[in-house]
């Protein structure tokens, strides 16, 4: 079976959750972006490119439910997990603050462009999306963006930029992925890991 998990913040929720149910993945060394564990196969890939792995043949992969919803792939979601929690929110810099409705014309900086459009078109507001990889905080500091829509943990960030939350758009988790061809060809493997993880995450909670 091939598991393919995020690098960054999911990482480790996502080794410790397999490792609990039975399913011990040694993480690659040095630059490794794929090893062999016995008759598992880890990859490590962008937190952005996982649903994208899954969806093209990769048997099962873990990644939080903002790229999910953003990458818009075609896999199954049997499990939602219990970390990686946070939420995907618009922020702007206090100063500026001002409702969603007040919005027009803005300029906002995202790595999330079909959310964040799709927030604003459900409030009938017309904005202008940029889609940046990294450091979304800095655009509105270097005016080249009125606000961001970004995922926030503890807030932390937002403030030691002078940014400020002005709505949270959606609630963020780790999700259990499963490639849908897999999910037929290697129904009983994939279907015991499923309960498996479900035994601990129901233990967890």
């Amino acid at each position: 079976m091939r598991f393919v998990l995020p690098k960054g913040r999911l990482f480790k929720g996502s080794l410790e959750i397999l490792r609990k149910a039975g399913i011990e993945l040694k993480p690659p060394e040095n630059r490794e972006l794929m090893v062999k564990n016995g008759r598992y196969e880890l990859l490590l890939a962008r937190a952005f490119d996982v649903p994208v792995y899954v969806e093209y043949g990769i048997d099962v992969g873990i990644a939080g439910s903002d790229v999910v919803e953003e990458r818009k792939s075609d896999v199954l979601v049997p499990l939602e997990l219990p970390f990686g929690k946070c939420r995907l929110s618009l922020a702007m810099p206090k100063e500026n603050a001002v409702s969603v409705e007040e919005m027009d014309g803005f300029r906002i900086a995202t790595k999330y462009p079909n959310l964040a459009k799709k927030f604003f078109e459900k409030r009938g507001v017309e904005v202008e999306v940029i889609k940046l990889h990294g450091s979304i905080e800095l655009a509105p500091k270097i005016g080249i963006a009125d606000a961001i829509v970004d995922i926030v943990e503890t807030g932390n960030t937002l403030r030691a930029n002078g940014l400020v939350e002005v709505e949270k758009i959606m609630d963020v988790s780790a999700l259990l992925l499963v490639n849908r061809i897999s999910q037929k060809t290697k129904f009983k493997e994939i279907n015991e890991l499923v309960l498996k993880i479900k035994e601990v995450v129901k233990d967890e909670s």
